[in-house]
């Protein structure tokens, strides 16, 4: 990561500039995140990191959101051009090593993934993960969340596969998308825990 400091306080700049909404979910999704880095010792300064830049770009709509993958030169595959959201992550990922020069990997592959998840992720990658689905807005909308939270505050794997098996039964449930870095990300852990 370079000029770390820097780019933290430019990132909590350009957290000022959003809804407040959204702005507010970051913020909670931080405490989460610093609160799962401790439990596993993961750094607290790229927890953050990670958890402040998650969404920068959450609040645009789809034509918007795609027009900026192909400035950051981002090729959406097709559940992502049918489901632009999905492309938040990977854009505000590619945000941070363009605009903030942030190179930390770990940072910027748990941003691209925040959503989807992915196969080998790294601790850092699992704590945005699972921050993000179980600040207290999303624990109190669905009760699953607090089942996610108990089980990551002892075993990472344990609450990143949790969430995806809720995610995928809601996918099938409701006959919407399913974006294969779910997939990937449920079979790595399975795999892991054979």
């Amino acid at each position: 990561m370079t000029s770390g400091t820097s780019a933290h306080t430019r990132i909590r700049e350009a957290l000022a500039a959003l809804p407040a909404g959204l702005r507010n979910h970051i913020l909670r999704v931080e405490e989460e995140a610093l609160r799962l880095a401790a439990r596993h010792g993961v750094d607290a300064a790229r927890a953050s990191m990670a958890a402040l830049g998650h969404d920068l770009v959450r609040h645009l709509p789809g034509p918007e959101l795609l027009a900026l993958c192909e400035r950051y030169g981002i090729v959406p595959d097709a559940i992502e051009r049918a489901e632009p959201i999905l492309t938040h992550g990977p854009i505000a990922a590619r945000m941070l090593t363009h605009d903030f020069g942030i190179e930390d990997d770990d940072i910027v592959h748990g941003i691209d993934c925040h959503t989807t998840g992915r196969a080998d992720m790294a601790p850092l990658e699992q704590v945005l993960f699972i921050a993000d689905k179980v600040e207290p807005h999303k624990r109190d909308r669905e009760p699953l969340m607090k089942d996610v939270r108990e089980a990551a505050d002892s075993d990472l794997d344990a609450g990143t596969l949790c969430y995806l098996n809720w995610s995928i039964g809601q996918a099938l449930k409701k006959g919407w998308l399913l974006h294969p870095r779910t997939l990937e990300a449920r079979n790595w852990l399975l795999a892991r825990r054979a």
